[in-house]
């Protein structure tokens, strides 16, 4: 086991759930690398597509706190003109 934190990744987008989990020593590390393993087959958008997205969360990587809750953020962008919301909750191993 890795001594980096886990992440769950929920994201809604275009009628569908996306689950994966990510590492990192925090929430913007595991971001940039749930960001980076993403891909079109698991999403099913065009390569274009994911990669706008990719792009334009990558500019400004700022997860934010939900309010009244313990480890869990939110962030928001479009895929394709669709809305994606992805909400990370940080996961604890067993």
């Amino acid at each position: 086991m890795s001594g980096k934190k886990l992440y769950t990744f929920l994201m809604d987008w275009n009628g569908g759930t996306f689950i994966s989990q990510s590492r990192g020593d925090n929430i913007q590390e595991a971001t940039k690398g749930w960001l980076n393993q993403l891909s079109i087959e698991e999403i099913k958008t065009s390569e274009r597509s994911l990669s706008l997205f990719k792009s334009s969360l990558q500019d400004d990587l700022q997860p934010i706190a939900i309010e009244g809750n313990t480890s869990v953020w939110c962030l928001s962008e479009f895929i394709s003109g669709e809305l994606a919301i992805i909400n990370i909750i940080a996961t604890l191993e067993k």
